[in-house]
Order: structure tokens, then C-alpha cells, then sequence
């Protein structure tokens, strides 16, 4: 029988982490409110899943403009004392429940601030913090003036995207004329922010905060940002840096920077800061984020620090952070994701003989024709691996070698240039 001061928390949850919603909630059957996206199940059947909580509710289409109607009647219909939520896209969705319902948590304010790019980066600049020349696009007068400003290349954003989704670089005056003629400012899903291109590698770190101060930072290497696999089909790289290496404390103490300069989360809660770092020895901001990276980080993050940043960040907005508990293993990982290509699949590598695999599954299908990547799309197959050394480099390229030389495409169209190629390039460490 359910306690009557017992807490209810509603989850909004799109991750395939229903299953362990009661490893971090052991009373979850009287606690949770979940409402989650078909995909969540993970081919689970649904009343086996149901018998987990309090109450199951899913969700065919999270973007319908009335569900946050729905939301406020299951919070009043359960008594639901805290919202939480797990991923991006729900971030101010769980913010206006609880402005609504005058619930505690994560404020409107705040979330605007780690969602929306241009509050994000008006902030930072407003604390020190370099981030890449930008504007607002309300007219298309915006952009040919900010052009005439910052030169090309130029990089064209939506406010609240994630993993490069909408993104596209503009590199001369003929491909900004071109896109002006086919562009209406203000139009739903269309770019609101233009950016001077950055040159640099590409960092990130990943970790958790608690009321504006970092507790645990991981910094990475990519190779490639999340737009090198929209627009050139380039493998989501990611390798865990060893503390020796030159940028690992620098990058942790400017992470502290920028979540000090936003408004705090008033809880434990997972962050993603991504850095460029340029040739003339910057870190300059792309973005930050007040959730854990996508791809495969959460689970190589929980197998070298021992903790869930799922988990975690469920925990701190219920008023539990104090439960969180981080067991590093020293075991550094890396991952590699390698997205379709524009072609034809002719060969796909079903097993990965290289000394440090940890895991490889392959998903693709020989003989197919396949159209590109996005960002946060399937993926041909997946690598985990582990690190050992201080050349985080030259560990991570063998990946990327062994994949180049045992996939092969009939017909493929617009492979990543030279210039860019991840193996071509020398990184210092």
C-alpha cells in the first residue's frame, strides 16, 4: 500500500533507460510518474514495463503542442510534488510545469539560458567567456550585414537544436545569395542565429554540477564535430584524455567558468561543455548544456567514472543528489559511431579484430542504399574501446584507419575532405 507522504515525481524520459528507473527509485511503483516516448521501450512489453511504476504513460509524439496540457492534469491527478526529466528537448518543457504548478527545480530562466544559443552565449560574453562572433537572424539584412562583419565561412543555427540538426556553413557570397532567396525569416524550424566559423579541435567535457559549481568533469577529444557527420558522413568520435595531457585541467577549469557565469541549476545535475580549441591556443565555447552528451558517452562515462549520469541528474531533481554515488574504474574509454554514407553499402565489417575493442556491433545492411547521416540518426556500427596511453591520438586514428580500409562504398558522394581528415592531421597531445 502507497504511503501517503510518500513523494511523486513525474519523469519525462525519451532514453531507453526505463529498466533502471528502479535501481535509482527502489520505491519506483509507488514514486514514479512516467511518461515516455514509444521508442523508450526498447521492444519491452508494455505491461511488463507498466508493473515498474506508479503509473506508465506513453507518448507517440513528444512535440504536440498540447501534451504540456496533459502533463499539468497527471501532475494534479497524482499529486506530483517534482517534474524531472532526462534529455534536451525536455528541458523547458519540465521548467514550465514546474513555473505552472509552482513546483521546485530547474527554473524557466535557467533552462532558456542552456537552451536557447543566443541567451547562452550573451551570457558567457558578458562574463569573459570567448564564444564566436554571432547574431540574431530577424531579416535577411542580419545576415548580409553580420557577413560583411565576420567573413566566411558562416554557420547558420536554430536557437534550441541539438547535434547539429538544421545547421548549415555558408562558405562564399554565392551560397549566402543562394540561401537568401530561399529563406523567410521567422519561419518555423528555420536558422535564428548566424556564427563566424571557428577553426580548432574540438573538445568536450562531460560531468556534474550542483548549484553552479562543477563536482566531476571528464574532458574528450572528437575528431570531428557533430556537423562533420551531417554534412560529410564523418564516424562520432569521442576519446576519454588522460590527466597529463596538456589541455585536461585547463579545459575542466574554464568547464568551472562557464557554469559559474550561468544560472545555477539548484541541484545535482549532468553538464556537456564542447570547446574549440584554435591554433592560436583559445578555448572558445560552441555550446554547454545542462544534460549529459548523446551518442554512446553516457555509458563509456559510466563505465570509467561509475556513475549514470542519467541517473544522477533523476536523483538530484528529486531532492536526492545526496544518493549520487561516483566509483571511478581508471579505465579510460573512447567510442566510436560510424554513420551511413551517401551510396551504396558493399561491404560492412561484422566483427572489429583490433586489441582494444571492448564492443562492436554492426546495424548496416550490404547492398542497401543509404541517403547520409544525421546527427542523432542510426549508425552503421558501433565501437568501444579502451585507453591506455598518453597519445590519445594516435589511439583513436586506429580506429578510424581500420574503418576506412575494411568498409567499402559503390558510388559515394561527398566523403570528408583531405583537409579535414582526422587521419591526415597532426594533433599535438
Amino acid at each position: 500500500m502507497r504511503s501517503s507522504s510518500a513523494p511523486t515525481f513525474l519523469v519525462l524520459n525519451t532514453k531507453k533507460i526505463l529498466d533502471r528507473l528502479p535501481e535509482w527509485f527502489p520505491e519506483a511503483a509507488q514514486e514514479l510518474i512516467v511518461v515516455s516516448s514509444r521508442g523508450a521501450l526498447d521492444g519491452a512489453d508494455f505491461p511488463d514495463m507498466a508493473r515498474l511504476f506508479r503509473h506508465l504513460h506513453i507518448v507517440e509524439d513528444f512535440d504536440r503542442p498540447s501534451l504540456e496540457d496533459e502533463l499539468v492534469a497527471l501532475c494534479r491527478q497524482f499529486d506530483v510534488q517534482r517534474v524531472l526529466s532526462t534529455g534536451e528537448r525536455d528541458l523547458l518543457r519540465a521548467a514550465r510545469l514546474r513555473e505552472r504548478l509552482g513546483l521546485p527545480g530547474q527554473s524557466l530562466e535557467c533552462a532558456t539560458a542552456y537552451r536557447d544559443k543566443y541567451v547562452m552565449k550573451t551570457t558567457l560574453a558578458a562574463h569573459g567567456i570567448p564564444v564566436a562572433p554571432m547574431r540574431r537572424l530577424l531579416r535577411t539584412e542580419d545576415l548580409t550585414e553580420f557577413a560583411a562583419e565576420a567573413g566566411f565561412p558562416l554557420v547558420l543555427k536554430r536557437l534550441d537544436a541539438g547535434g547539429s540538426n538544421g545547421t548549415r556553413v555558408l562558405w562564399d557570397e554565392a551560397g549566402l545569395r543562394e540561401f537568401a532567396r530561399g529563406w523567410t525569416p521567422g519561419r518555423p524550424g528555420g536558422p535564428q542565429l548566424v556564427e563566424a566559423w571557428v577553426e580548432g579541435e574540438f573538445y568536450q567535457i562531460n560531468g556534474l554540477m550542483d548549484s553552479g559549481k562543477v563536482l566531476l568533469g571528464q574532458p574528450s577529444y572528437h575528431p570531428y564535430s557533430d556537423w562533420f557527420s551531417v554534412a560529410y558522413d564523418a564516424p562520432g568520435m569521442s576519446g576519454m584524455m588522460p590527466e597529463e595531457h596538456r589541455l585536461s585541467d585547463r579545459l575542466r577549469r574554464t568547464a568551472a567558468d562557464v557554469i559559474g557565469a550561468l544560472p545555477p541549476v539548484p541541484a545535482v545535475c549532468a553538464f556537456q561543455v564542447e570547446f574549440f580549441h584554435t591554433p592560436d591556443d583559445r578555448l572558445v565555447v560552441c555550446e554547454t548544456a545542462s544534460r549529459m552528451g548523446g551518442s554512446m558517452a553516457v555509458d563509456t562515462h559510466e563505465a570509467t567514472l561509475g556513475v549514470n549520469m542519467h541517473g544522477a541528474s533523476l536523483l538530484g531533481q528529486a531532492g536526492r543528489g545526496d544518493q549520487v554515488r561516483i566509483s571511478p574504474s581508471g579505465q579510460r574509454q573512447g567510442y566510436a559511431r560510424f554513420p551511413p554514407a551517401r551510396g551504396v553499402l558493399r561491404r560492412l565489417p561484422r566483427e572489429c579484430p583490433l586489441p582494444r575493442t571492448l564492443r562492436y556491433a554492426a546495424f548496416g545492411e550490404e547492398g542497401r542504399s543509404y541517403d547520409g547521416s544525421t546527427a542523432l540518426g542510426p549508425s552503421l556500427a558501433d565501437l568501444v574501446f579502451s585507453l591506455s596511453g598518453p597519445d590519445i591520438v594516435a589511439e583513436m586514428r586506429e580506429a578510424e584507419e581500420w574503418w576506412d580500409a575494411n568498409v567499402v562504398w559503390e558510388g559515394r558522394r561527398n566523403p570528408v575532405p583531405s583537409r579535414w581528415k582526422f587521419t591526415h592531421r597532426r594533433i599535438p597531445v
